[in-house]
């Protein structure tokens, strides 16, 4: 199980944009590209709320996804040997973003049931499958509870639930049950202010036992 000073620098930016699109209002989903050397090149992190972006960059509507939100960074090329680590498996938008961006690797921090079945897009659509990126994931302990949590506690908060808390409900009740409860408290919003590893560290067991 590993902890926020064992994860890459790269993961640990991605939680820290995640925290960061949290506080603002947004899903908190947040992600980083790196290349070859492992350099981070590029951060974003979910918009979905924010009235002002930076240039070139989607804000306040649907599709301001923390994926897209790095892509659009990048000038026209191939990436091939690039990797995108985002703190949420990506969706069909995100994950089409990372195909047409030709990323060569998508790291994910948790999984999202909600997009089950998405890698089968590779065997049907021969372009798909011809820059289909390698898909690593999903991380385990802590950091991987509280990446899926963060989005959860946004859609309790905004629309009391709905279908991508319920697709964890199953499997994960103990997440589901936290998530609520944070939503409905202001523990997350004392928080505010801290950096992600503090954060991680207040909510470290409760993590632990949402995860089991």
């Amino acid at each position: 199980m590993e902890g926020f000073d064992d994860l890459d620098a790269a993961w640990q930016r991605a939680l820290a944009q995640a925290w960061r699109a949290h506080v603002l209002g947004n899903i908190g989903v947040g992600a980083v590209l790196t290349d070859r050397s492992g350099t981070i090149i590029a951060e974003g992190r979910n918009r979905v709320c924010d009235t002002t972006a930076p240039p070139g960059r989607l804000h306040g509507n649907s599709l301001a996804h923390a994926e897209l939100d790095v892509l659009a960074q990048l000038p026209v090329g191939d990436y091939e040997h690039h990797t995108i680590w985002t703190t949420l498996e990506p969706c069909l938008l995100c994950i089409s973003g990372a195909v047409t961006s030709h990323i060569g690797i998508v790291r994910f921090a948790a999984p999202d049931p909600l997009w089950l079945g998405l890698e089968q897009l590779q065997e049907i659509n021969i372009q798909a499958g011809k820059r289909w990126p390698k898909r690593i994931g999903p991380l385990t302990g802590p950091p991987a509870t509280f990446s899926a949590l963060l989005p959860m506690v946004w859609f309790f908060r905004r629309q009391g639930g709905g279908s991508a808390t319920r697709a964890y409900e199953a499997d994960h009740p103990d997440l589901v049950a936290l998530a609520r409860s944070l939503a409905g408290g202001n523990t997350l919003d004392v928080l505010g202010g801290e950096a992600v590893e503090t954060v991680l560290e207040r909510l470290w067991e409760d993590l632990l036992r949402a995860g089991d």
